[in-house]
């Protein structure tokens, strides 16, 4: 595990309010039905579709799951996630793969972040979820030079903060392609520990995270 530098940044303050899912753009396999079947079943599940009318930019995202023989016994299911990505005009490119054994509880899914505000970068995240918790595998793809980038975010921001069991809300894309993250108030406890831990950027490169606003005027660790 990387022991990345924080770099505290002093911005305004802003207001971010809670983040729902846009329907259709995440999608989510309860790895708990991998089947065990032989031959081995594939199953696929595919969000809806994203479109920016601007841009003309198209993505979705994929999930295949299946039961590997040599690891049955271990109960981990084997997961594909996909993400394909369109330009105005052009058919759709398979743009990042990732292949995953989850464990037992867990659920696999992707969320479609969207676009960078020049609309040069598209975003997306191959997230596993158990209990409350959300791990998140942001992906960005940049759309001139045709390149995603992956990093597994893993601890990399609650190792810098109290922990209060709040869970990294994944809000956007820079035009430089750093990915945006949000930790809101815990939903737990209202103790000044455990408000607001800000806006922080996610660099899928180096794995740099550093902390960049504040999103209310709850005080912050």
């Amino acid at each position: 595990m990387h022991n990345w530098r924080v770099i505290l940044l002093v911005i305004p303050l802003i207001t971010i309010p809670s983040r729902c899912f846009a329907a259709g753009k995440y999608i989510e396999v309860d790895t708990n039905e991998c089947g065990s079947d032989t031959p081995v079943k594939v199953t696929t599940a595919k969000s809806d579709l994203f479109t920016d009318k601007v841009s003309g930019v198209r993505a979705y995202g994929s999930i295949s799951y299946l039961r590997l023989l040599t690891k049955a016994e271990e109960n981990h299911c084997h997961v594909i996630y996909k993400l394909f990505v369109a330009t105005s005009g052009q058919s759709f490119k398979m743009v990042k793969q990732l292949d995953w054994d989850t464990d037992d509880g867990q659920i696999a899914a992707i969320e479609l972040i969207g676009l960078s505000p020049d609309k040069t970068k598209f975003a997306a995240s191959f997230m596993i979820a158990e209990g409350d918790g959300q791990l998140h595998g942001p992906v960005v793809y940049d759309l001139k030079t045709k390149t995603a980038n992956y990093l597994a975010l893993e601890d990399k921001i609650q190792k810098r903060i109290h922990g209060c069991d709040q869970n990294e809300d994944f809000i956007g894309v820079t035009n430089t392609g750093e990915a945006i993250f949000a930790i809101l108030p815990s939903e737990y406890s209202d103790t000044p520990e455990c408000g607001d831990k800000g806006v922080w950027h996610f660099n899928l490169k180096t794995g740099r995270v550093y902390r960049v606003a504040k999103i209310s005027g709850d005080k912050w660790q």
